[in-house]
């Protein structure tokens, strides 16, 4: 997840009951660079790293346009300094990057209540 990389997530949810998360992982076992947590129980998405064992400072935000059973894209884009999350094209926010090593990034995990459809990594422009 590189500066101009993008990782695009066509899917939908299966309740209003519970979460999902989408983590970007490093090859090191006990590191989470960027975890993504919408909240359908608080209408809120939280974000955070785990990196030398411990969770960060949580970051959120109120702006939730996720709906139970209904599709959704999902685009975390990565620039030099955030990662920049848009859900149906709007920008809902960004989270400055933790793990300062992008390149350590090498996998990404999607957890819980989710059908995905598909997902696409895609190199753009810097924005």
């Amino acid at each position: 997840m590189c500066p101009g990389w993008s990782l695009i997530i066509k899917g939908e949810t299966n309740s209003t009951e519970n979460a999902f998360e989408i983590n970007f992982l490093s090859d090191s076992i006990d590191q989470i660079a960027f975890h993504f947590n919408p909240r359908f129980s608080e209408s809120r998405i939280i974000c955070n790293s785990f990196l030398s064992s411990r969770w960060g400072q949580e970051e959120n935000t109120d702006t939730f346009p996720l709906e139970a059973n209904e599709p959704f894209q999902i685009e975390i884009y990565s620039d030099q300094e955030h990662f920049q999350v848009f859900i149906d094209d709007n920008k809902v926010m960004q989270y400055r990057h933790r793990l300062k090593h992008l390149a350590l990034i090498t996998k990404v995990q999607i957890l819980n209540d989710i059908n995905i459809a598909s997902v696409e990594l895609t190199k753009r422009e810097l924005y």
